[in-house]
């Protein structure tokens, strides 16, 4: 009887011992996610969440009593920049494996929306006075040196940023003008202002490329936009105070969290219809997938923790406590591989050489001038080995010159060339890369800074440019008018 009784016990250890292996392993196996990072707003800290940690969140204090609302992660998930809101006014870089801030930059307004470009190379940040208020600006930073090198104007109140997954475009939202801006990540020109609902926080870009999503707070509402036309297509009403926004890594979900209604809605995107409603917490505000895109990941202001939904089921499978008042996660945009996806390489390289083109014919001389593209491969080699220059910081330009007669080699065009704006604000080459010496029909690359005093060249959709020879070869005033090509 007791040898019985013993092989029972042992039976019984066995089972639940194998029972507890198994909820231990199906649990990591569940909950899936690389590291990331939550801004907590209220309390000036970040929580960094390792699913593979007994213990998943641990606080890092950042000597400062206030968050801004945005967070960003470095492509190789080596730097996290955060922003210490309205009081400090400042977007500062975390190195994560020390936890110490290694670069810091002050801004003269507060600091809302943070969002990273593919390429890991620059920054984007939305500044602007507050609720309400006028004016607001995009600031544009170089991760290498960490320098703002560009403010571009959106519309009044820039909140949340976000990059599409090519790069090629930022779309921001503009809470106290009801509207969304696209940005030409290169050339920094507002390509379109489209008018949303009432509040729009946050705008998500599906990875895609054909609707962009915008969360109408007031409105209750998700704007469609169409990414091609800029028009709204559809107006969904979705849950109470909607405040963030995600599209699922396969572009076929839109899910919103719902500060009011303490919710989170999920939108199918080819019927654009709400095809579920998730209970989660108090004050649901901003949400994220894993890049699998198995789990959504969902931050409560109120209760100031973070909900787990299965993407499968929609069921709420964990919940973790955070600082107060988290916001965003670094999991907006972070895909499963580091910076830019293979196609999105792959189509780059098959991308146009040339942005704008322009030609004049003036003394006998025909005149060729072309931007080259940043998003061509070519273009990208071709300046490497010229002038080693990186061609997404600059405008460069081809300047392709034919004569019959004459030596245009001997004339010093380097000394007479402008790149001038249709307001007419002009900057000097800062650098010459000479292609073909041939004295008939010699080719420059001239290379112009893409700024004034950090103000765009190309400003929004009625701006333009053109290249000018001051004089040509006499003294003849000579313009070649650039158009998109």
């Amino acid at each position: 009887m007791k040898n019985k009784f013993i092989l029972f016990l042992l039976i019984t250890m066995l089972v639940i011992g194998g029972t507890v292996i198994y909820i231990q392993q199906d649990r990591n196996l569940v909950l899936g996610a690389p590291v990331f990072y939550v801004a907590n707003a209220g309390d000036g800290t970040i929580s960094k969440v390792d699913l593979e940690k007994p213990e998943p969140v641990v606080s890092i204090p950042l000597n400062t009593t206030q968050l801004s609302h945005g967070i960003a992660i470095m492509p190789d998930e080596k730097i996290v920049y955060y922003g210490t809101g309205f009081q400090g006014k400042s977007v500062r870089a975390l190195d994560v494996n020390t936890e110490k801030t290694i670069f810091e930059i002050t801004f003269d307004q507060g600091v809302h929306g943070i969002d990273i470009h593919p390429s890991g190379e620059y920054l984007y940040v939305s500044l602007m006075a507050g609720l309400g208020q006028e004016g607001g600006v995009l600031a544009v930073i170089n991760t290498k040196n960490f320098e703002e090198i560009a403010r571009i104007t959106t519309d009044d109140g820039p909140a949340h940023v976000s990059i599409t997954n090519d790069g090629y475009q930022i779309w921001v939202a503009n809470v106290n003008a009801n509207t969304i801006s696209v940005v030409d990540a290169y050339t920094f020109q507002v390509l379109a202002t489209i008018p949303v609902g009432e509040v729009p926080n946050e705008v998500a870009v599906s990875p895609l490329l054909d609707y962009a999503y915008s969360a109408n707070v007031r409105s209750n509402s998700i704007s469609v936009i169409d990414m091609e036309t800029y028009k709204v297509v559809k107006e969904i009403e979705v849950g109470a105070g909607v405040h963030g926004v995600t599209v699922t890594p396969d572009g076929k979900q839109v899910w919103t969290a719902n500060n009011q209604s303490n919710d989170v809605t999920v939108i199918d995107v080819e019927t654009l219809t709400v095809v579920e409603t998730i209970k989660t917490g108090s004050y649901a505000n901003h949400i994220s997938f894993s890049p699998n895109g198995d789990l959504a990941f969902v931050t409560h202001r109120e209760s100031n923790n973070l909900v787990v939904i299965s993407a499968t089921d929609y069921s709420v499978i964990d919940e973790m406590d955070l600082g107060m008042e988290p916001h965003e996660l670094t999991l907006k945009g972070m895909l499963a591989n580091t910076g830019m996806g293979e196609n999105d390489k792959d189509q780059n390289a098959d991308k146009d050489e040339f942005l704008y083109k322009g030609e004049s014919f003036a003394e006998g001389v025909e005149i060729k001038v072309q931007l080259l593209s940043p998003y061509s491969t070519k273009n990208q080699e071709l300046l490497r080995e010229l002038g080693n220059v990186t061609i997404f910081d600059t405008f460069s330009f081809l300047i392709d010159m034919t004569t019959h007669y004459g030596d245009l080699m001997s004339l010093p065009f380097k000394e007479r060339i402008v790149l001038q704006n249709n307001d007419g604000f002009e900057v000097e080459a800062v650098k010459w890369v000479l292609v073909n010496e041939d004295s008939h029909h010699p080719k420059f690359i001239g290379i112009f800074d893409k700024t004034i005093n950090k103000s765009p060249l190309l400003i929004n959709d009625n701006s333009n440019f053109k290249l000018v020879f001051r004089p040509f070869i006499n003294e003849e005033e000579v313009s070649v008018e650039l158009y998109q090509y």
